[in-house]
């Protein structure tokens, strides 16, 4: 996302009672607030199963709010600062609203100035960190990247999950608003974990190969070739164009100048969400 240093661094309501205790005297307590009535499909419910639980066998509902990356991301929160954000971490905080990331504090793991553009170089830095963000530069300008939930293994695996998105500022000015582009075909194929590849969401949305695709280009590019192609696993942009990058380069290939991928700070002994195969995934 830009330039600059980089470190690496509801409460259930009692109904009112009254004892008639002689030893213990009348409470004054308010009276307890209205229920509002049951919908059609409630009342259906409630008279063939009985009353709607709270927590059904125990178990905590499966809501917004407990469970935010079940959904797709959301387009009109944002996540405050959190202390220690550099100043490339500020720019992309306020998307990663609802997400496992929103509270945590950050860490570069990989740039490739320094650690390589490589696909070896990029999964020995990010393999098993869980969930990251990845963000590019174009040499047209643009700061473009992306929200990974599930993190990379190198294990060949498609890694679905339908709270994954984008990002572009295809101007490059990240003082301003940038274009946030959700998963869609629901989660499957979010993220394409090969281990010969660099950054790879969906087939085609934002690839970063991270190996000589072409030996026309010279030496010092042809490493550094991204692509993308918007509509089939993330949305367009609102103006109709199918790629990330800026209006004057081309989705079918440009010039990355940089390349890095943050990952959230964990405690010693601290579980790492999703740094593992995914066995099964409903996505």
């Amino acid at each position: 996302m830009c330039e600059g240093g980089i470190s690496r661094g509801d409460t259930p309501v009692r109904l009112p009672f009254r004892t008639e205790s002689s030893q213990v005297p009348h409470l004054a307590l308010p009276a307890a607030a209205a229920t509002p009535p049951l919908g059609l499909v409630e009342r259906l419910f409630t008279f063939f199963f009985g009353a709607i639980e709270a927590e059904p066998l125990g178990l905590k509902r499966f809501d917004r709010d407990r469970f935010p990356e079940l959904y797709p991301a959301t387009l009109t929160e944002t996540a405050p600062p959190v202390d220690g954000d550099d100043a490339e971490v500020a720019t992309f905080r306020p998307l990663l609203a609802r997400t496992q990331l929103a509270a945590r504090p950050l860490r570069l793991v990989y740039d490739a100035a320094a650690d390589g553009w490589t696909a070896t170089a990029f999964h020995a830095r990010v393999d098993r960190g869980g969930a990251s963000v990845v963000v590019a530069r174009t040499a047209g300008g643009a700061t473009v990247g992306g929200y990974n939930p599930k993190g990379w293994v190198g294990y060949g695996e498609a890694r679905g999950s339908i709270a994954a998105f984008l990002f572009t500022w295809p101007d490059g000015d990240t003082a301003g608003r940038p274009v946030k582009l959700r998963k869609v075909g629901r989660g499957a194929m979010a993220v394409i974990d090969k281990p010969e590849d660099g950054p790879t969401f969906g087939a085609d949305a934002f690839v970063v190969p991270l190996q000589p695709p072409r030996a026309a280009w010279a030496p010092g590019e042809r490493d550094r070739l991204a692509r993308s192609k918007l509509g089939s696993y993330y949305e367009r942009l609102p103006n109709g164009r199918n790629h990330l990058f800026a209006p004057t380069e081309s989705g079918s290939g440009v010039t990355l100048e940089a390349l890095r991928v943050y990952q959230g700070v964990y405690a010693e002994g601290e579980e790492i969400p999703f740094s593992d195969a995914l066995p099964f995934s409903l996505d």
